[in-house]
């Protein structure tokens, strides 16, 4: 396979996964909404059941070694990205919704990109590139107009969800950032199928001996369909298709790209639940897919070098250093 095409899978697949979870977002709204499912649960159902199949396959498929080499060498490692990242950027976005609203919460963890631009400029002495500033900046305010409408009146920035908010954009910016050894030593799939089984365990354990249920006693059909999607198309398909992207993207491209969530989130708001967006919502939708298709170009730029010389699966180091 030519680099361009190597780079244009990891581009779709980063976009893919955003927009999978912004639709798996809206079923999680309707699950809060319509069928009392707490938060806690429901991202320790997720989890744990995604990790347990994510497994169960690559078992099956690959044999016990391949999924035993991650937890054996690296358990330490991986219970940090589990817990710190997978499990922390989950919960404490639901938990930022419940101290406010979906708005303030979305505006709060898409700080992350920011976060990541700063942090890379800063290890690599290196100003990100004018593309870059441009894609993240057209993100920003996307997100802001589509959320807000442009009128920040209705958000609810309380302390606790400032501290909940910015919290799930650290961990979105750490999870981004942190398995880049881990995926490249073991694989994509090995390390997010334990990821999110230890991190769903962890939830777990910490639920259970609170006393609280992990769903509701009585939950109806449409319910249990709304809780396998978000299982399904939430969790099981997108974590691996984002996090195996950074394999061969960098953590900067990939949270810029994965602005693509709220946008998708949005449209499926309007499509299934029939919400009305104002003409600057819009707006700010069109600044999101403008920013990432920036990003696209930029990754296609970057792996033009590899194509006219060698086939190695990384960018030239001149580039990568201003990614």
């Amino acid at each position: 396979m030519l680099a361009t095409d190597r780079h244009g899978w990891n581009v779709a697949a980063v976009v893919l996964g955003a927009v999978l979870w912004g639709l798996s977002g809206t079923a999680a709204s309707a699950l809060f909404a319509r069928h009392h499912v707490s938060p806690g649960g429901l991202v320790a159902i997720r989890m744990t059941v995604s990790g347990f199949v994510l497994l169960t396959a690559l078992a099956l498929r690959r044999g016990i070694p391949v999924i035993w080499a991650p937890l054996r060498d690296s358990f330490a490692a991986l219970v940090i990205f589990a817990v710190l990242g997978l499990l922390v950027v989950q919960y404490t976005y639901l938990l930022a919704i419940a101290a406010s609203n979906a708005a303030t919460a979305t505006l709060l963890q898409y700080l992350a990109p920011a976060m990541v631009v700063v942090y890379v400029a800063l290890q690599s002495r290196t100003l990100p590139a004018s593309r870059t500033v441009a894609a993240l900046l057209l993100t920003l305010v996307g997100t802001a107009l589509l959320v807000t409408g442009g009128s920040f009146i209705h958000l609810a920035l309380t302390p606790l969800a400032l501290t909940f908010g910015l919290l799930s954009a650290l961990a979105l910016a750490f999870y981004s950032l942190y398995p880049v050894k881990l995926l490249r030593a073991y694989g994509a799939l090995p390390v997010v199928a334990w990821g999110l089984l230890l991190g769903g365990l962890a939830l777990t354990v910490g639920l259970a001996a609170s006393g609280r249920p992990f769903l509701p006693a009585h939950l109806d059909l449409p319910g249990l369909e709304l809780v396998a999607f978000v299982i399904f198309f939430g969790t099981l398909l997108p974590f691996p298709l984002y996090l195996g992207a950074l394999n061969r993207l960098s953590p900067t491209f990939a949270t810029i790209l994965s602005a693509a969530e709220p946008l998708a989130a949005a449209v499926a708001s309007v499509l299934w639940l029939h919400l009305r967006l104002s003409p600057l919502e819009w707006t700010g939708g069109a600044g999101i897919a403008a920013g990432v298709l920036l990003m696209a170009g930029t990754v296609r730029r970057a792996s033009l070098p590899q194509d006219r010389g060698r086939s190695g699966s990384h960018p030239p180091a001149s580039l990568a250093g201003r990614l």
